[in-house]
């Protein structure tokens, strides 16, 4: 079962340590869009992954970036936005090559297959 109770606390606990790392911040964000993608919730979805990728674009963090990109194409893909789900997943990829990891490759690939 999906539930947000659980993100809404690791949200919590960012903003009150002021750890705005993929860790912590960025991770909640993409995660509460993961969940609500499962719970069929695609426009609060991308709204909690674009959150995702504004915070790792703001702390440099390329492979957070790379993954926010991923995610977003996914949901776009989930709403029949397969356009907009080619562009992200082509940045994911963009962004895995640059930062030379093979496995966030591969998942940008297998993406880009599936819109």
């Amino acid at each position: 079962m999906y539930t947000t109770e659980y993100y809404e606390k690791h949200l919590k606990i960012a903003f009150e340590i002021s750890d705005r790392r993929g860790e912590l911040e960025g991770a909640a964000y993409g995660n509460f869009g993961n969940c609500y993608q499962c719970l069929v919730d695609y426009r609060k979805s991308i709204e909690n992954q674009k959150k995702d990728l504004k915070v790792a674009k703001e702390i440099g963090h390329r492979g957070g970036e790379g993954a926010a990109y991923g995610n977003l194409g996914n949901s776009y893909q989930s709403l029949g936005d397969y356009r907009k789900s080619i562009e992200y997943h082509e940045k994911h990829l963009k962004i895995a090559k640059e930062i030379g990891e093979q496995g966030r490759e591969g998942r940008a690939n297998g993406n880009l297959g599936n819109s």
